[in-house]
């Protein structure tokens, strides 16, 4: 049926040519270029031939100029920083991307916490954008959701991170509510006893996954001191955590010289401008001696459950210095790249990691190891690298030294 009606239509269309004059059938290239026929659209497509009544996209369209071509070179946004009579610091550089993002972060972690307050940074993560004495937590998701935001709160050893991530026309809303989230927590009784039992949970959850306690165990073994504090918060703490721990932990801590405001795509007239009047007033309180660490080197060990048929390890070093021997911070970065590592399965398909060091040298080599991987915590005086590992239950003395074998000889 297609077939016969596109043959009656050509047939009708060499009638209607047969009648159009041969000055016009034989113009020139130029005129037909810029005529228009109404013979286009579904008429031409049912005839196979092409339309007429588009301009060629080789002829620039009239009354249309074309935009700048892009620079060779962009020079990078410059960082700028000034830092408020009370010792707040605020930093931000521009950016060409629609969205901000801006950050309040405090230098206090695990390592400021007592025996008392053991598991407060952990639990504050948790607390993170919950009731402040201006908001509720509803208002402040409702507030959150109403301009496509994004918050988020991290917690280390070293520091606390506070971010929120939306679009560039809502910087004033977004450093109102963020500062308001970090200077005027409330900390409701049955906000905290709700988040400490997802902490317990958490905590429960992390007990099942040998991999990641191995990071904890290496700290507790490698420091004496600061840096061998728990960054989960131990099981011991739940009952002793209450708002009060919390409110003393950041009235003690979270005060103008620890703060610092960075933002990412906004103007920093702009941020000083809105953040400058909610951040002036804090009173600025001489900052605390930062406690010490000390590196010991140790050994940890520990029975995992008969379900778990696997050995774990974690071999790792210390680099004295931390970030303030900058130039061997980074070299130890790129070291910890070029070895790489990864799983013996690779979910991201070739290429992801599999031709790093450790994956051509040991994954591809020994079948019986599952995971091989380099990894490092820079902090401020002092930083760990090494290579965690995970493999098949070892059952005698000789696999165990074999493959403890390959953990320093991948230094070499």
């Amino acid at each position: 049926m297609y077939r016969t009606a596109a043959s009656r239509l050509r047939s009708l269309k060499d009638h209607v040519r047969g009648r159009i004059p041969a000055a016009t059938r034989f113009a020139s290239s130029s005129a037909v270029a810029t005529s228009s026929y109404s013979s286009g659209g579904l008429f031409s497509w049912l005839t196979g031939e092409r339309s007429k009544s588009s301009p060629p996209l080789d002829f620039p369209l009239p009354g249309v100029s074309l935009p700048p071509s892009l620079p060779d070179y962009v020079e990078p946004a410059k960082t700028k920083i000034t830092t408020l009579p009370n010792g707040v610091k605020i930093a931000s550089e521009t950016s060409v991307s629609p969205a901000a993002s801006i950050g309040l972060y405090v230098d206090c972690g695990s390592i400021y916490e007592s025996p008392i307050s053991f598991g407060a940074t952990h639990l504050l993560e948790r607390m993170a954008f919950r009731s402040t004495r201006n908001r509720s937590h509803l208002r402040i998701v409702r507030e959150v959701e109403a301009i496509g935001g994004n918050v988020q709160a991290s917690a280390s050893r070293e520091q606390m991170g506070y971010t929120f991530d939306a679009l560039k026309t809502y910087v004033p809303e977004m450093v109102e509510l963020l500062i308001d989230c970090v200077r005027n927590p409330v900390f409701l009784d049955w906000e905290v006893n709700e988040q400490l039992l997802k902490v317990k949970s958490e905590i429960t959850d992390a007990s099942k996954n040998p991999q990641g306690l191995l990071l904890e165990a290496i700290h507790s073994a490698a420091y004496s001191g600061a840096l061998a504090n728990p960054l989960l918060a131990p099981e011991s703490a739940i009952s002793r955590l209450n708002s009060t721990i919390l409110e003393e932990f950041v009235a003690e801590n979270y005060t103008a010289p620890r703060l610092v405001l960075a933002a990412s795509g906004v103007e920093h007239e702009q941020l000083l401008s809105v953040a400058e009047p909610l951040l002036s007033d804090l009173p600025s309180v001489p900052r605390p001696q930062e406690p010490k660490s000390v590196y010991t080197g140790g050994d940890y060990r520990c029975q995992a459950d008969s379900g778990d048929q696997r050995t774990h390890f974690a071999l790792a070093f210390e680099l004295p210095g931390g970030w303030h021997k900058e130039k061997e911070a980074m070299a130890l970065t790129v070291l910890q790249m070029l070895l790489g590592g990864g799983g013996s399965f690779s979910a991201g398909g070739p290429g992801k990691g599999m031709y790093s060091r450790l994956y051509l040298r040991v994954l591809n080599e020994y079948v019986q190891v599952q995971s091989f991987s380099a990894f490092n915590n820079i902090y401020n005086h002092s930083a760990i690298f090494g290579i965690q590992a995970t493999t098949v239950s070892l059952h005698s003395e000789l696999q165990l030294f074999e493959f403890v074998y390959l953990l320093p000889k991948e230094f070499c």
